[in-house]
């Protein structure tokens, strides 16, 4: 009985993630805009060499001055511009944990608490974004990128942990952060039955009589 809550907040998780996960994809295009346009008005304006962004369904593009080398029609290379692309669903499923964690808990208000950490959500997914743009740029565009940009091994160290940091940290554990400050009472309350579970149970006083 102590871990019925712990057990059937997992259960329900894990079930409101397999309703939502679909309904999130075939609706991600839309999900997919207010991130894509932080992402790339950032980067439009920070960095010079930067010449636009758009949005093909879930694939956020950069348009950049950077030129590179790259097969032509008659198998030539030529010098052509680069345009990285990002998938939204690479750095936008946090979107669906923090609902399925919300409806699982039970949340109080759960509807403006996920539309409020949606909103909360944005940056992050934006920096996921710039930042595999910064790294396919900087660091995989190969001799010509590197010339043209002339970043300094420590500005492509700062953009590989930039990049790591995006992809392994942010995006998994902000909706989880989101949703422990959204429910300070419900984690409480797992954490008692935790502690209760990992108590040893106090001996019965038959035994006690016994030992004596």
């Amino acid at each position: 009985m102590r871990a019925t809550l712990i057990g059937r907040f997992l259960l329900l998780a894990i079930v409101w993630l397999a309703v939502l996960l679909p309904l999130w994809y075939w609706a991600a295009e839309w999900f997919a805009g207010p991130s894509i346009w932080l992402a790339g008005t950032v980067m439009k304006a920070l960095f010079s060499w930067v010449d636009g962004f758009e949005q093909q369904g879930v694939t956020a593009v950069l348009h950049t001055l950077v030129q590179v080398r790259m097969a032509g029609p008659t198998g030539a290379d030529v010098l052509g511009e680069l345009a990285p692309e990002v998938g939204y669903p690479v750095y936008g499923y946090g979107l669906v944990l923090l609902w399925a964690m919300l409806l699982a808990s039970r949340t109080e208000r759960w509807w403006l608490k996920g539309l409020i950490g949606s909103v909360l959500l944005l940056p992050a997914q934006a920096w996921g974004m710039c930042f595999q743009w910064l790294r396919d740029v900087a660091l995989l565009s190969g001799p010509a990128g590197a010339a043209y940009l002339q970043y300094s091994p420590l500005t492509n160290n700062l953009i590989a942990y930039g990049y790591q940091f995006g992809f392994l940290m942010l995006t998994p554990v902000a909706p989880i952060l989101l949703w422990l400050s959204f429910n300070k009472q419900f984690v409480a309350a797992l954490w008692l039955e935790a502690a209760l579970a990992g108590k040893p149970d106090a001996p019965s006083p038959e035994a006690s009589t016994l030992k004596k």
